[in-house]
């Protein structure tokens, strides 16, 4: 695979990321930050920040694509600082950890700065007002990794407790924790379609299904330390970057490995970045190189060389990209190669060796379509016989040789054969269930009795006459739960013509559904696909998409009804419901108003953050987070409190208050060590109080000031 553009900044790259200018940002170790066009790579402009990082496995800065924060590690990695790009200068700090910071993130909304620890802790900040306002399920050891999904609504973590922790940020709920691992976690990425992948210690990478906690698959190939990961957006493609510099490309539609080494460099993959506009992934590198591929190159070339029929220089450009075989132009390139194979297979048939050879010139540079060739020239030599042998009524003869020359039957003559067999089987089986009959049911299928393929059929068919009527009858009257009880018993069944008529019947459902589904009839989608599932062979194909149909229909009609609650909590449920029109308005609508609430919680402006969240108080899905944002404003009050010295019992109250509806939480803890130290006199032991829970919270216990 080449690139197409390649820069050398000659310090290690920590960060590559796209912003919503449409440019990079790119950060090299000592934290020199320049802001690079996407196109050409070329720098426009940047600046030093002047923190070097001795350590850069994890994420140790990160940026706002807003372009109005980053964070970063300090150098000794004791405290995380948040810096305003306006003024280059740190703002804010979180220095809570016990002990070294470990790696830190900031989502995609660019809400919330987060810094995680050692200590398994997750501190989360207000950006806009500089304040902590949350903290994430904890740890009980070190974390590796923090990743956000695509529309921030969706917050992972792993560690060395071999857990991954999920927590929705709109709900402000945690999902729980994901087990599987056998060693430590210390890569996470976001896939479309709620999948989370994570990487461990050993190189054993599972991908999650984020709503039952199952694992949907194993990624395999992975055979070095894995140091960067990204997805493509649409889900189609995963990329994992290593320690010796490979890059290895995975297709998670299929979960199977396109390449072990998609890409090859010298130095160390230190970051990845994917621009869905480009379809361009973005390499960082230990050496400070800066690569940028196309993810598709080389298809125009193949669309030229396709319509030239020079078959052998495809094929080479699809061994320099293999990701091309995943696209719609290899599809078109296999049709017209299946089609020419049926066209020789014809002439061979009759006998026109030297016209099927001409057609499928073109392809014999191809080493596996030539291995094709090969086998179809020396299988054909003796399609006479088998010719003969068909045309006499010596079945038995031709099936064994089309079983030593398997291309016969691909022929017409082999598949009109079978064609007699179905229909003499068909005829015999009426004729069986009858004892007046049965000798000309034997009679009529004695041409096919020493095929052994054939044999046992004819055997059951005849032992096993009632097992049959079952069947039909069970058939007609669409008791299909009862159908497939027979045929797991009786699998010689499915050799059976009504079987075959049964699935064409499923197939047209399955493509009634579909074609419903595109013009948007969503009622009549569901009909058809719940008709399907009562089809073993369709229901793992079509119970994800009944699931995401029946999500957004909820999702509509709860809106048309106006309610909110319901409406956020498929939205809540469904990542795909978010880049929808309607999910974009909700999402956005939430948004204004939590950044509204969070500049009056900053001020412990308790009525302010109520009449921020005023639409919502009834949205029952939105507790959790709404109540956080009240604690937040009631934090500030009391940390208000203590800096102006106000009297021990009323900031004694403020505590009690406090913990008394939300509990105690990271945060008040961390509030009441600061209180101690102001305040030695006080003999309050918040480890007697008693504690609510932030998930009973109720908009009935909202109070206007929490130290009254």
């Amino acid at each position: 695979m080449k690139h197409k553009v390649l820069k050398n900044y000659n310090e290690p790259i920590v960060l590559v990321k796209k912003l919503q200018d449409g440019n990079l940002v790119v950060i090299d170790k000592h934290s020199t930050i320049r802001f690079v066009e996407t196109e050409t790579l070329k720098t426009l402009d940047g600046f030093k920040a002047k923190i070097e990082h001795q350590r850069y496995k994890t994420r140790v800065i990160d940026f706002a694509t807003n372009r109005k924060f980053f964070a970063s590690l300090t150098a000794d990695a004791k405290e995380t600082r948040l810096y305003s790009l306006a003024t280059k200068k740190a703002i804010a700090r979180i220095a809570r950890h016990h002990g070294e910071v470990s790696c830190v993130g900031i989502d995609p909304k660019n809400r919330y700065l987060f810094s995680c620890g050692d200590d398994g802790k997750s501190f989360g900040m207000d950006m806009e007002n500089a304040k902590l306002a949350l903290t994430l399920p904890p740890h009980p050891d070190t974390i590796n990794d923090i990743v956000f999904n695509k529309t921030g609504q969706w917050v992972a973590t792993c560690g060395y407790d071999r857990k991954i922790s999920v927590f929705n940020l709109d709900m402000m709920r945690p999902l729980g924790k994901l087990k599987g691992h056998a060693s430590a976690v210390m890569k996470l990425a976001f896939i479309s379609k709620n999948r989370l992948v994570s990487i461990d210690k050993n190189g054993d990478a599972l991908v999650w299904n984020l709503f039952d906690k199952s694992v949907l698959a194993h990624l395999h190939g992975i055979h070095d330390d894995v140091t960067a990961v990204v997805a493509e957006p649409e889900g189609k493609f995963l990329f994992l970057g290593t320690e010796l510099g490979y890059i290895l490309a995975y297709d998670v539609e299929k979960y199977e490995l396109i390449d072990r080494s998609y890409i090859k460099l010298t130095g160390a993959i230190t970051s990845l970045c994917f621009d869905e506009e480009s379809d361009s992934l973005f390499v960082g590198t230990k050496r400070g190189e800066l690569y940028k591929y196309y993810i598709y190159e080389g298809i125009d070339v193949i669309k030229y060389l396709i319509q030239k029929r020079e078959f052998k220089n495809v094929q080479e450009h699809l061994e320099e990209n293999p990701i091309l075989k995943y696209t719609e132009i290899y599809n078109v390139l296999e049709t017209i190669w299946e089609r020419t194979l049926k066209k020789a297979r014809r002439l061979f048939e009759t006998g026109k060796k030297s016209e099927a050879l001409a057609l499928l010139e073109p392809y014999r540079q191809i080493p596996i379509k030539n291995t094709v060739i090969n086998r179809l020239t020396e299988q054909y030599a003796d399609f006479k016989k088998f010719y003969d042998l068909v045309m006499s009524g010596k079945y038995a003869l031709a099936y064994s040789l089309a079983e030593q020359n398997p291309e016969y039957k691909e022929s017409n003559l082999f598949k009109q054969l079978e064609e007699r067999w179905r229909k003499s089987f068909k005829e015999a089986q009426k004729l069986s269930l009858d004892p007046h009959t049965v000798e000309q049911a034997k009679k009529l299928l004695m041409p096919f009795r020493g095929i052994s393929e054939k044999a046992k059929s004819i055997q059951e068919m005849f032992i096993q006459s009632d097992v049959y009527n079952r069947f039909k009858i069970a058939l007609g009257q669409k008791d299909f739960a009862q159908v497939y009880v027979y045929l797991h018993k009786h699998p010689f069944l499915r050799n059976f013509p009504e079987y075959h008529a049964m699935m064409k019947y499923a197939q047209k459902l399955y493509d009634e559904a579909m074609d419903h589904l595109e013009k948007n009839e969503l009622n009549s989608a569901l009909k058809y696909l719940r008709m399907v599932t009562e089809f073993e062979e369709y229901y793992d194909k079509v119970k994800m998409l009944i699931e995401d149909i029946e999500s957004r229909y909820k999702f509509l009609e709860a809106i048309k009804e106006n309610d909110l609650s319901q409406a956020y909590r498929y939205l809540s449920q469904n990542e795909e419901l978010s880049l929808t029109n309607e999910g974009k308005i909700l999402e956005k609508k939430w948004d204004k108003a939590l950044l509204q609430a969070n500049k009056f919680a900053a001020k412990g402006d308790v009525a302010g953050v109520k009449n921020a969240f005023e639409e919502f108080l009834e949205v029952k899905q939105k507790f959790a987070a709404i109540a956080s944002v009240f604690a937040y404003a009631y934090r500030t009050q009391i940390e208000n409190a203590i800096r102006g010295a106000q009297p021990l019992h009323v900031v004694e109250k403020g505590f009690k208050n406090y913990i008394s509806i939300f509990g105690k939480d990271e945060q008040i803890e961390n509030l009441f060590a600061v209180f101690q130290q102001r305040y030695r006199d006080s003999k309050l032991n918040i480890e007697l109080l008693s504690a609510g829970s932030i998930g009973n919270w109720h908009p009935a216990m909202i109070v206007s000031n929490i130290l009254e």
